[in-house]
C-alpha cells in the first residue's frame, strides 16, 4: 500500500470520526442546557424551593468541574475514547436517573451526568482542535454550532413531551441518544496524527512574561462571569415563564429556546458582523446587550416579552465566549494549553454558583425577580473587567480576526 492510499484512508478514517464527535457533540448540547427547561417539572415533582432548585445546576457544574481535573489524568495515558465513551455513558446513566422518586437521587443523577458533561465538552473541543490542524477554528466553530442546534431543541422537545406527560420518557430518549454516542465513539478511530508546531506556542513567550497578574485575574473573572451569566439566564426563564402565568399553560418550556437561537443566530452573523475586527467594541456591544436584555426582564408581564428579552440576551453573548477563546490564546501564548483548564474550572465555577444565587436570592424574596439581579449585576461587572485586559489582546489584525472567525 503507497502512502497515498494510506493518506486517503487515514482521512476517510477522520472524516468518520469527525462526524462521529460532532453529532455526539450536538447530544452534548441537549444534556448541558437539560436543567432549564425540565427545572419547573423537577420542582412540581419533588416540591422544591427555588434554592434547592438552584443546587441542581451547582450539582452539574461542580461535578463537571471534577470531570475537568480528572481529564490531566486520564486523556494523556489513554487517549481521547478513554474520556469520551465512558463520558457519554455516565450522561446516559445520570439523565435516566433523574426519574427517580426523590430530589437526593436526582442530586446524585445530576452529579452523574454533570462529571459525563465535564469529561466530554473539552475533550471534544480538544480532538478536533488536534485533528483540524491547519483549519483548527473554523472546525471549532462547528463543532460548537453543533452544540448550539442541541441546545435549541431541547425545549421545544420538553414542552412536547410535558403536553403528552411524557417527561420521563423524554429523559430516556437523550439517555439513549448518550448510549448511542458512546456506541458510535468506540466504533470510530480517534487516534490524531503527529501534529506541527503551532504558531502561537512559537511566536509566544512563557505564560509569565506574556500576562501580567492583573490581567490574568481579570480574565480569569470574565470566564468565571460569562458562563455564570449564560446559565443563570437560560436556566431561570422557564420558571419564570410558569410562574408568572405568563402564556399557555406549557408554553413556559419554550422560553430557554429563545436564548439558545439568539445565541446560535448570533454567532452565525459573526463572520459578518461589522464589529468583527474589533474584539473589545464587540464585547462591550455584546455585554450591553446582554445587560439590556436582563435588566427588562425584571419588569415584563408576558411570555413572549420573556422570549423577546431571551433572544436579546442571548444575541448579545454569541460572540463573547468564541472572544474570550481567542483572548486566551493572544494573552498566552504557547501556555495557554496548561493554563487553560484553569480558565475551564472557572467557567464551570460559575455556572454551579450564579444560578444557584438566584434560587437563593428568589427564595430570601419570595420573588423569583430579585434572584435575576445577578446576572444583570454580572454583565456590569463584566463590563468592569474589561479595561483590565490589556489592549494588545483585545486588539488584532483583521486577518487574524478573519482567520479565527471563519
Amino acid at each position: 500500500m503507497d502512502s497515498l492510499q494510506i493518506a486517503r484512508i487515514d482521512a476517510a478514517r477522520n472524516r468518520t470520526a469527525t462526524a462521529a464527535v460532532l453529532v455526539s457533540f450536538g447530544v452534548a448540547g441537549v444534556v448541558t442546557t437539560i436543567l432549564g427547561p425540565i427545572l419547573p417539572v423537577l420542582i412540581a415533582r419533588w416540591s422544591l424551593t427555588d434554592e434547592r432548585a438552584g443546587l441542581f445546576f451547582t450539582v452539574q457544574f461542580a461535578t463537571n468541574m471534577i470531570g475537568l481535573a480528572s481529564l490531566s489524568a486520564i486523556l494523556p495515558r489513554w487517549g481521547y475514547k478513554a474520556v469520551l465513551v465512558p463520558g457519554y455513558i455516565a450522561i446516559a446513566l445520570g439523565l435516566a436517573g433523574l426519574n427517580a422518586n426523590s430530589a437526593q437521587a436526582g442530586l446524585a443523577a445530576t452529579a452523574l451526568y454533570g462529571y459525563g458533561l465535564g469529561l466530554v465538552l473539552a475533550s471534544s473541543n480538544l480532538w478536533v482542535a488536534e485533528a483540524a490542524e491547519s483549519r483548527r477554528l473554523a472546525a471549532l466553530s462547528i463543532l460548537n454550532f453543533a452544540w448550539g442546534i442541541g441546545a435549541v431543541i431541547c425545549p421545544p422537545v420538553v414542552l412536547v413531551a410535558a403536553r403528552h406527560g411524557a417527561a420521563s420518557w423524554f429523559l430516556y430518549g437523550v439517555a439513549a441518544a448518550s448510549l448511542c454516542a458512546a456506541l458510535a465513539l468506540t466504533a470510530v478511530h480517534l487516534g490524531i496524527p503527529p501534529s506541527r508546531p503551532s504558531a502561537d506556542s512559537s511566536s509566544r513567550g512563557s505564560p509569565a512574561h506574556a500576562a501580567g497578574v492583573i490581567s490574568a485575574i481579570a480574565l480569569g473573572a470574565l470566564y468565571y462571569l460569562y458562563v455564570g451569566t449564560e446559565n443563570s439566564v437560560a436556566g431561570w426563564v422557564a420558571a419564570l415563564a410558569k410562574r408568572m402565568s405568563a402564556g399557555p399553560s406549557d408554553l413556559w418550556a419554550l422560553a430557554p429556546m429563545f436564548f439558545w437561537a439568539g445565541l446560535l443566530g448570533g454567532r452565525a452573523f459573526v463572520p459578518v458582523n461589522p464589529l468583527r475586527t474589533r474584539e473589545r467594541t464587540l464585547v462591550i456591544v455584546g455585554l450591553t446587550m446582554g445587560l439590556a436584555g436582563s435588566a427588562v426582564l425584571l419588569v415584563v408581564k408576558t411570555f413572549w416579552e420573556i422570549a423577546a428579552c431571551s433572544a436579546v440576551c442571548g444575541l448579545g453573548f454569541a460572540a463573547v465566549y468564541p472572544v474570550l477563546l481567542a483572548w486566551l490564546t493572544k494573552q498566552f501564548g504557547g501556555g495557554a494549553r496548561r493554563i487553560g483548564n484553569i480558565f475551564f474550572a472557572l467557567s464551570s465555577l460559575g455556572g454551579a454558583t450564579m444560578p444557584w444565587l438566584v434560587g437563593f436570592f428568589s427564595t430570601r424574596q419570595n420573588d423569583l425577580r430579585a434572584g435575576l439581579v445577578v446576572p444583570a449585576a454580572a454583565c456590569v461587572a463584566m463590563l468592569i473587567c474589561l479595561s483590565w485586559v490589556p489592549r494588545w489582546v483585545t486588539e488584532s489584525e483583521a486577518s487574524e480576526q478573519r482567520g479565527y472567525l471563519s
